[in-house]
């Protein structure tokens, strides 16, 4: 066992740094979380006693480093000898606990990454900064805890926990501690061991940690976590003391430009507890309640009062400038105490002289200290309690205001003291305004009085006034207070000069003017005569300054003041007024519209300025003009940042009325003589922005000599993007985009800058201006081409944007450590960086998807490895790294995975520029990197997370390279993954950064949230579905990465986490949208995504096992040959684990009813089309009231592409017939006496729309078609969006509708604040409407997609390779039999949710889809056993669907595509073999009874069939179900009237000449086959022109001749010969039909003639081809002389040759017509007839023992059905005849589709030729061969039977005109063949023969006594007698076909008529007496 040595458990921590990050990530407006209120619990004791548990060296602890292990606790390392010398020196030089030392030097060899055999320095200043930072980050911790405490409030029930935290810290000591820490900092001496050079670290540090310490105490007192009472005071003033007199080291350790700012907040800090801890807003309290001072209400007593004032006396404010502010606080406090009640006191403060104390704070000039103190960047720019800072100076000012008596007269310089005090402490700090403006606060009770002095000089001072009130409207309601203030508070004071006539009360000094009074300064403005007013001062002898009795706006002087501009005193007073208007529409929006609506109010009116103006657009006119004149200068720069400022907010609140002005006004100086489109049509011409260059110049200026707090910059980007956001498409528009991107982004960084940071400021405002123009791009037209030029072809701005974010996370570290870079500069890069991601993300994403598509030169640039000064994509994988700032890492995420795939849909073009290829350090890094936030940071950054399993995915779809070098184990650790599945979360690798673990790999990291899997898809299924996705991809590409799928399914829980996740759900209740919040939509939502995702997973799997593994283990075991024993079956078992595992789970999934929750749920359909529809009704109803409200030139805050969209309905509706109808009604009744009928007719539409919303439906007429036309307008469509399903991405983007952007383009946000809040309703509704839509359309897109993924796992379930069932996947039957009840009705419920609306969605329409899809491929998986019950709910619900679907018509999107499935549905019903063995075997009554039901469920799809055979998408499949319906199900006089009326007949026919489908074409001729077998149907067929069509159909495709085609051919055997021949099958198989049915008609003698001369006289070539006879193979052997080939023909060739000999058979049957046409060419025919009789007489007695080599005919599959067939086995089974050969004529290497996927493998033993199986194919072979034979010898006896007639009308034979007949030999082949086969099988099947033997063996009857006829003509024509040795053998043969049929009735009737013709070819068998 290894050397083990324990150690004190406190000296181990947890990192702090990460402590405090959660800590500052938990929100402060709630509780802490659990596990943080745990690690604040167990750090408790680290908190309490602070940096003092880093302990010093000691030799226990050195010794112990001596052991090979340390036990720490719960805790263990492993000592590593080279770490270990380190750790020793680090130890000396900080004087550190040897242990302590180790754990740093660990953890910075981790996070920083520093070799430790690097140089000694690096790595001692890594450790330094290490350890610094976690003694800092423990006193950041506290201070959070207090901070966070602070926020919450005392009484807080949501902050107990973080107060009684706080709580408890001062309960065990820690102001104790904390003080004799700040004492112990402050006497600390430089360590001797420490190197010089470190120095300065340690001073900068310890003053830190002085300030840290500083801010604790403050907090304790500020938030009386404790009480200071007068010695604890006494000691602080000491410290404060001795720090200004140099006791301490605070001054010397100043040696820095940091370290002496550090040290001034340190002595500031320490005088701003002193103020705060005499209490004075106590004093303040017992002051206004007059309650006299005692111990009870105050810390301090009399004695302890008298012994401070001892020590601050000793003070001197003189020597040491910094003890002013202490000595004014305390004449402050002093003052306060004596003006209590009470004698006890009055002796002890007489002792004291506070007067004294004032005045030598007066005039050590303490309050310009104070002052000062606010201006410093502790107030501002520290992470402090700032607030409780300021509150503390504001309690300061307001005591010393309630104290003295203040001076208020200009000169006085204490007075402008305090008013830049007041200013500066409340400017910034929101809770000090709103304190303020609250009454009932007494502490700024003195300060308010204040303002009100200063109020009721206005506008005599302005200034001061302005000043004060810009200060005091930080917020909402401050700046509305503010407002009202100046509005309705102030007075108009003037000076006036006194008379004794003007004095009206000498005593209240009431003056009254007799004279009208102009106000100074403002023009217009008049006091009326006998105005009264209040002397507030006298000025001189006979001047005083009055406040009149005349009420008017402060709002409306400042701004008639602006205007006015000559009467403006200075800048400053400029500046004032628009600081203040700034700040004041900044923070309130009512407050923006009630200034620009100040041009209505009486004053202005009054004021007789009002003019012509149009409403709400003085005020921006005054801001554009005084902007417009402004001349380029520092000052002037700073206002016309303040002017663009305001109306950047007004364009937000008015956007169409502020654009408009201020394009106008030209207030940027744009040229206007050029088209802005021409000129930026050139991107590369940087120059041309069309200004005058004043803007670029105050630019320069403002960002060189301002500090403002609002850089020109900024507001003038700002005001672009407004601008933008607005969609104003103008030529200024594009000027001011070309000038902000081309001009300020490519440039800034080169501008100088006063304040450093302000640079970070303008980039990041910049960048948001090049994000908003590529988010509008799509909503502008010719401007919208013109930006993405710009954007995407300046190399300058994507040069500039790579600048910025193309850096490494080292790069970013080195930053941290370099003395060249503040914070605030650094955070400002960092959100640069993080914005430029984001924009290079949206950019990329706008790649063209065309791979033939050229990219742009953006896309161009960032794929190159060559740009500066990083590539791209090595910038972005190294930030990922970039673990300070998570946001970076997001963006860099998110970048990656857009380039991987930008480059998978551009290889060809980017082959060999990308540079993807990264070298070993870097594959490390980010292996780490992405382990390391999978398994640390899911809880704290989803996002994060997110973003990096989004990375693996698209790496996995389009950089296979990329991710198998990713996942590939580099490292030197075990990796193996545990076959049990048992996963090991990693432990206390907090502070290892991204090397945390060296124990896991990603494959790991993937397993974790896959065995989390049941508890993610309850609690975040939007995580777990973006890892689903990535397994998804690795799925998909599975031959790439065969050895990852194999490594995660070798987990033992592999399948069973994902079957329980799955299980979990399909066990809960479906949700009920009516009870459902957004957020939980979105979970059930993602839910079913995740339930989608892992189907495909089990899907693809089944799919590979069935597909690729058979394939995959014939090459294995022809490779690995010689040890197949060996290794062969255990390979095979442990693949069939996988199989198995993952069948068993389907299959138990079938027995725990978890599959039939699924296909219910899933079925169960969220889609309410009322919902959808009520949606574009509001949508409606809102634009026709906003036509209203344009109509009265009010756009309110809508967008201007808004507006424009409104007005292009509003211009179509007015065009509308429907609307002029109305206009021509209303002026003809008088409505509106002729008035405004445009406002009425548009007001009754509203209301009518408003109805039909509430479900009252509109009635028939104009007003229906109008709001039709609105509602199919397509105006909701403008804001749909379509998410990506393949990644899934945030909330917004999985919604319909794009609400965020309806709700901007709104800008509803701002209705409260102006005339449009009665409209609010309206919108909120239609909001309302549309995100119900939305919810609705993402639960049931979520739940399609989870379906279709079912229906996929089923279908791969149910079939093998060849798309068959097979046994071991068989679902079982009345699980099927209840899924498809229960699918039916939810398919029902989901078409009568459309049946009310004439809209549908493409969504419905695919989820309707879907459903049919799911029963279809149910009712085929039970197509032998379909109970005739669930066909009739079957075929009701198709029914149903069809009848409303096609009421829709084919125009809605995805309506055919749904019909197509249904009629699918409807055909795989009908054609079911379980329906077709009850219409064959109905015997019962109940059969009849269903039956009749099917039937009657045919009768009525059949009309709405009919009514689709027209449509162009399923014309087609509707043609092939009625024809199944009429020829199955119904009785012709059941369909023939029905036929005859819908079917449009003409519009048939002309289908046969869609030359784009032959499947079209065949369906056809089908229909009509069917039709022609009925009378009054061929009689509709030749009244329509049948015959004429049918002709120019075979002139299309019969053009030329047909020959047989060899074996080399057979590949152009389909294309070159099937397509005419079945056609031509068909088409003769209608005629036939024809005559048949019209025998008796006066049409069939036309057709007969008709038919004859065509056939045999231009088709004869034809005729010819389908009757040659093939040729026998040769029997010579001479290897020598070629052979002669085989002929090859084809299945549906021998139905053709049937069907021309059927027609050849019914035209000879008019014996006269047929005469009379044929004349020669019938001696021709009858010779081809005879060999072909012939060929199949001698085919198999030719071959002897039937051998493949020499087979007579080759007829290999060719079509589906064909090889289906071929996979049966034979249903004959004889070995005589065609059925013993014609197997060996069926096997094609070229047709089967065995040879498509085996692999055929050298040296492997083949069956052989002669063992090939009879096949179901085989068998139809044959048998198609013997109807041939058939209707051969049925047509030579009819030659036969003619010419016999002939001959009996003459009176004699005419031998030379006499038929040609068949040699007698060939009859007999036939004859013994037939004989042969129906005895075999009447012997091999003696109890019953199945119904298709049956049929064979009654055709094969139909042949011999066919053949007896044909042989008894010859006999007795040419005079021949039986040979004697034949009648011998056929009498044998008879014998034995008599005894074998004997058992069998369906023979009998053949059997007779048999028994006749051989009595006639054979009487001396019936002399024998056998028959």
């Amino acid at each position: 066992m290894a050397d083990t040595r324990s150690v004190d458990a406190s000296l181990w921590w947890d990192s702090f740094t990460l402590l405090l990050t959660e800590l500052e990530n938990a929100p402060l407006s709630s509780d802490l979380p659990q596990n943080l209120e745990k690690k604040l619990n167990d750090n408790r004791a680290w908190f309490v006693d602070t940096v003092s548990l880093f302990k010093p060296a000691n030799e226990k602890s050195r010794g112990a480093l001596n052991s090979q292990k340390l036990q720490i606790g719960s805790h263990q390392l492993t000592v590593q000898p080279e770490l270990k010398d380190k750790a020793l020196q680090i130890s000396s030089y900080l004087c550190l606990d040897e242990v302590q030392s180790y754990i740093l030097a660990e953890r910075s060899l981790e996070h920083h990454n520093v070799a430790v055999d690097s140089m000694v320095l690096d790595f001692l200043h890594a450790v330094l900064v290490q350890y610094y930072m976690e003694r800092q980050c423990l006193l950041k911790c506290t201070r959070h805890i207090l901070m966070h405490a602070l926020y919450v409030g005392i009484g807080s029930p949501e902050g107990y926990i973080i107060r009684e935290e706080a709580r408890k810290l001062f309960h065990d000591g820690l102001e104790t501690k904390l003080i004799s820490l700040l004492q112990d900092l402050l006497s600390s001496s430089y360590p001797e061991q420490m190197d010089i050079d470190l120095f300065t670290l340690w001073a900068e540090e310890t003053i830190i940690e002085d300030n840290l310490v500083l801010d604790i105490l403050f907090l304790a007192y500020y938030d009386s976590f404790c009480t200071c009472n007068g010695e604890r005071w006494k000691k602080l003033c000491s410290l404060y003391k001795g720090i200004l007199s140099g006791d301490y080291n605070l001054e010397k350790l100043a040696i820095t430009a940091d370290s002496l700012q550090f040290s001034y907040h340190a002595k500031t800090k320490v005088l701003l507890i002193l103020i705060e801890t005499l209490d004075l807003e106590n004093l303040l309290q017992m002051v206004r309640d007059e309650m006299p001072f005692s111990k009870d209400v105050s810390t301090f007593s009399l004695t302890d009062v008298q012994e401070m004032d001892s020590l601050v006396s000793t003070f001197n404010a003189f020597q040491m400038k910094e003890a002013g502010p202490l000595i004014l606080t305390w004449a402050v406090f002093l003052c306060l105490i004596s003006s209590l009640p009470g004698r006890d006191k009055s002796n002890v403060l007489m002792e004291i002289d506070h007067i004294g104390y004032i005045r030598q704070a007066f005039e050590a000039e303490s309050l310009s200290y104070c002052r000062d103190i606010l201006k410093c960047d502790i107030l501002k720019e520290s992470d402090g309690p700032v607030a409780g800072y300021r509150s503390v100076l504001r309690t300061l000012v307001s005591a010393f205001i309630a104290s003295y008596e203040i001076n208020f007269q200009l000169e006085d310089n204490n007075h402008n003291l305090v008013l830049d005090m007041l200013c500066e402490i409340y400017r910034g700090e929101e809770a000090l305004c709103t304190q303020f403006w609250d009454k009932e606060s007494f502490v700024d009770g003195p300060i308010r009085c204040l303002l009100s002095n200063l109020g009721s000089e206005f506008p005599f001072r302005i200034i001061s006034l302005v000043r004060f009130l810009s200060s005091l409207c930080e917020g909402a309601w401050p700046a509305e207070c503010a407002y009202n203030f100046l509005d309705k508070s102030v007075g108009v004071s003037t000076l006036f000069e006194i008379t004794s006539d003007s004095l009206v009360d000498e005593v209240s000094h009431i003056v009254e003017t007799h004279q009208p009074l102009q106000v100074p300064g403002v023009e217009g403005l008049v006091v009326p005569a006998r105005t009264r007013g209040q002397i507030l001062k006298v000025i001189g002898e006979n001047a005083a300054l009055v406040q009149w009795q005349f009420a008017e706006s402060g709002v409306f002087i400042l701004l008639v003041r602006l205007a006015q501009e000559m009467y403006l005193n200075s800048n400053e007073e400029v500046l004032c007024i628009l600081d203040l208007l700034s700040r004041l529409v900044s923070f309130n929006t009512a407050v923006c519209f009630a200034l620009m609506e100040i041009s209505n109010s009486l004053h202005f009116q009054a004021a007789a300025l009002n003019g012509n103006m149009e409403k709400n657009i003085w005020v921006v006119e005054i801001i554009c003009t005084f902007v417009r004149n402004l001349s380029p200068n520092s000052t002037n720069a700073g206002l016309m940042s303040l002017g663009v400022n305001i109306l950047g907010k007004m364009l937000t609140c008015s956007p169409s009325n502020v654009s408009a002005v201020a394009l106008k006004a030209n207030i940027f100086d744009i040229a206007s003589q050029t088209s802005i489109f021409s000129v930026l049509s050139d991107v590369s011409s940087s120059g041309s922005w069309l200004f005058s260059g004043k803007l670029a110049k105050m630019l320069l200026v403002d960002c060189e000599q301002n500090n403002n707090d609002c850089p020109l910059a900024v507001a003038v980007l700002d005001f672009t993007m407004r601008l933008v956001a607005t969609r104003v498409e103008n030529d200024a528009v594009l000027a001011l985009i070309a000038f902000s991107l081309q001009y300020v982004l490519v440039n800034h960084g080169y501008w100088k800058y006063k304040v450093k940071h302000i640079r970070w400021r303008i980039t990041l405002k910049v960048l948001e201006v090049m994000k908003e123009c590529i988010i509008s791009m799509s909503s502008y037209g010719k401007l919208g081409e013109a930006i993405h030029d710009v954007l995407f072809g300046d190399s300058s701005i994507h040069s500039t944007l790579f600048l910025i974010c193309c850096t490494t996370t080292q790069a970013l570290e080195k930053l941290y450590v370099s003395r060249l870079f503040e914070l605030v500069e650094i955070e400002g890069l960092q959100r640069a960086i993080a914005s430029g991601l984001d924009i290079i993300f949206i950019m990329l994403s706008k790649y063209p998807k065309d791979s033939s598509s050229s990219l742009s030169v953006f896309h161009q640039s960032v794929l190159s490895c060559t740009t500066k000064p990083v590539p791209v994509v090595t910038a972005v994988i190294s930030l990922i790294s970039y673990f300070r700032d998570p946001a970076i890492q997001v963006g860099a995420g998110r970048v990656i995975s857009m380039l991987f795939t930008v480059a998978g849909y551009q290889e060809q073009y980017l082959f060999g520029n990308t540079c993807f290829a990264l070298d070993d350090k870097q594959i490390m890094n980010l292996r780490c990197s992405v382990r390391y936030i999978l398994l640390e940071q899911s809880a704290r950054h989803e996002d994060l997370v997110a973003a990096m399993v989004n990375l693996l995915t698209s790496a996995a779809r389009f950089q296979p390279a990329f991710l198998v070098a990713i996942f590939s184990s580099e490292e030197n650790v075990d990796v193996q993954l545990s076959i049990t599945g048992d996963m090991t979360h990693p432990k206390d690798e907090a502070s290892f950064g991204p090397f945390f673990s060296k124990k896991s790999n990603l494959v790991h990291a993937v397993l974790y949230y896959v065995e989390r899997a049941d508890d993610l898809i309850r609690s975040n299924p939007h995580i777990l579905l973006r890892v689903l996705h990535f397994m998804n991809a690795l799925w998909q590409g599975a031959a790439e990465y065969a050895s990852l799928l194999e490594s995660l399914k070798r987990s033992r829980n592999f399948w069973k986490q994902l079957s329980n996740a799955i299980s979990l759900t399909a066990s809960s209740k479906a949700p009920s949208l009516d009870n459902l919040s957004e957020k939980e939509t979105l979970h059930f939502a993602y839910s079913y995504k995740c339930q989608s995702a892992i189907l495909r997973i089990m899907a693809y799997d089944l799919f590979l096992k069935k597909k690729l593994l058979p394939a995959e283990s014939v090459v294995k075991d022809a490779a690995q040959s010689k040890d197949k024993l060996d290794h062969a079956p255990g390979s095979e078992k442990s693949r069939a684990t996988f199989v198995y595992d993952l069948k068993d789970m389907l299959s138990s999934w079938c027995k725990d009813s978890v599959l039939e929750n699924l296909m219910k749920s899933y079925a169960s359909g969220e889609y309410d089309n009322r919902i959808f529809y009520h949606a574009k009704v509001a949508v409606s109803l809102f634009s026709v009231h906003v036509m209203e409200r344009l109509a009265t030139g009010d756009s309110g805050s809508l967008s201007a592409s808004l507006v424009q969209k409104i007005h292009v309905m509003s211009k179509k509706l007015r065009n509308h017939p429907a609307f002029s109808e109305l206009l021509a009604h209303y002026s003809q009744r008088g409505y509106s006496e002729g008035k405004e009928l445009d406002k009425l007719i548009l007001s009754d539409i509203y209301y009518h729309l408003k109805g039909e919303l509430e479900s009252r439906k509109i009635g028939p007429g104009p007003f229906k078609e109008l709001c039709q036309y609105l509602v199919e307008s397509n105006f909701l469509g403008t804001y749909g969006q379509r998410n990506n399903d393949e990644i899934p991405g945030d909330a917004k983007d999985v919604y319909s509708f794009d609400l965020v952007q309806m709700r901007a383009d709104l800008g509803i946000d701002m209705w409260d604040c102006s005339e449009w809040k009665a409209s609010k309703e309206i919108a909120e509704t239609m909001l309302q409407c549309v995100q119900d839509a939305n919810l609705v359309m993402l639960l049931a897109r979520s739940k399609l997609s989870a379906l279709k993924s079912l229906i996929t796992v089923l279908a791969v379930y149910n079939s093998d390779s060849l798309g068959k069932n097979t046994a071991g996947g068989k679902i079982p039957d009345q699980l099927v039999f209840t899924c498809i009840d229960h699918i039916c009705q939810c398919f029902l419920a989901t078409v009568e949710s459309l049946a009310p609306f004439l809209d549908a969605s493409e969504d419905i329409l695919d989820f309707l889809a879907a459903q049919t899809e799911l029963l279809l491929q149910l009712t085929r998986s039970v197509r032998e056993s379909l109970s005739l019950a669930v066909s009739v709910l079957v075929l009701k619900s198709v029914a149903s669907g069809l009848k409303v679907l096609t009421d829709f018509g084919q125009s809605v999107s995805g309506i055919t595509v749904t019909i197509k499935l249904l009629l699918t549905l409807l055909l795989s019903v009908l054609e079911s073999n379980c329906l077709g063995s009850y219409l064959d075997n109905a015997t019962n009554k109940k059969s009849f009874e269903d039956l009749a039901k099917v039937s009657n469920e045919t009768v009525s799809l059949l009309p709405i069939l009919c009514n689709c055979i027209d449509a162009a998408g399923y014309g087609v499949l509707s043609l092939t179900a009625v024809d199944l319906i009429l020829r199955d199900f119904l009785t012709p006089n059941t369909w023939f009237r029905i036929i005859q009326d819908l079917v449009p007949l003409q519009h048939v026919i002309l289908k046969l000449h869609d030359k784009s489908s032959l499947a079209s074409i065949q369906t056809t001729m089908k229909f009509f086959l069917t039709l022609a077998r009925v009378k009054g149907g061929a009689e509709m067929l030749f009244n329509s022109g049948f015959l004429s069509s049918l002709k120019v159909l075979f002139a299309e495709y019969g053009s030329r001749p047909f020959s047989r085609v060899n074996d080399e051919r057979v590949s152009n055997l389909h294309e070159e010969t099937e397509k005419p021949q079945s056609i031509w099958g068909l088409g003769l198989a209608v005629v036939t039909a024809m005559v048949q049915s019209l025998a008796d008609s006066s049409y069939c003698i036309d057709i007969v003639d008709n038919m004859i001369q065509y056939l045999f006289s231009e088709k004869s070539y034809l005729i010819s081809y389908y009757l040659n006879a093939p040729d026998f193979p040769s029997d010579d052997h001479d290897k020598k002389r070629p052979r002669t080939q085989k002929s090859q023909t084809s299945f549906t060739t021998l139905k053709d040759t049937e069907n021309t000999l059927m027609l050849m058979c019914e035209l000879a049957k008019h014996w006269n017509s047929w005469v009379k046409a044929m004349k020669e060419m019938d001696t021709q025919l009858r010779e081809k007839c005879i060999h072909l009789l012939a060929f199949i007489s001698r085919g198999a007695h030719h071959l002897g023992e039937s051998s493949s080599r020499n087979t007579p005919l080759l007829c290999p599959p060719t079509l589906k059905e064909e090889f289906d067939d071929y996979g049966k086995p034979s249903f004959i089974d004889s070995k005589n005849g065609w059925f013993a050969i014609s197997q060996f004529g069926c096997v094609s290497k070229l047709s089967s589709p065995a040879t498509s996927t085996a692999l055929i493998i050298n040296g492997q033993a083949t069956k052989s030729s002669d063992s090939i199986p009879k096949t179901y194919f085989s068998d139809r072979i044959a048998e198609q061969i013997y109807r041939i034979s058939f209707l051969l010898l049925k047509f030579l006896c009819l030659q036969a039977e003619g010419a016999a007639k002939r001959a009996e009308e003459v009176g004699f034979v005419d031998l030379a005109h006499f038929p040609e007949l068949p040699m007698p030999e060939i009859l007999h082949g036939l004859q013994d063949q037939a004989i042969a086969i129906v005895t075999e099988l009447c012997e091999a099947n003696k109890t019953k023969i199945p119904p298709e033997t049956q049929n064979v063996c009654l055709l094969l009857l139909e042949v011999l006594e066919m053949a007896l006829h044909l042989e008894l003509c010859v006999l007795q024509i040419c005079g021949i007698r039986p040979v004697l040795g034949r009648v011998e053998d056929f009498s044998k043969e008879i014998k034995s076909l008599f005894n074998a049929s004997g058992g069998h009735v369906f023979l009998k009737a053949s059997m007779k008529s048999l028994k006749q013709i051989i009595s006639v070819v054979h009487p001396g068998l019936l002399q024998e007496g056998f028959l």
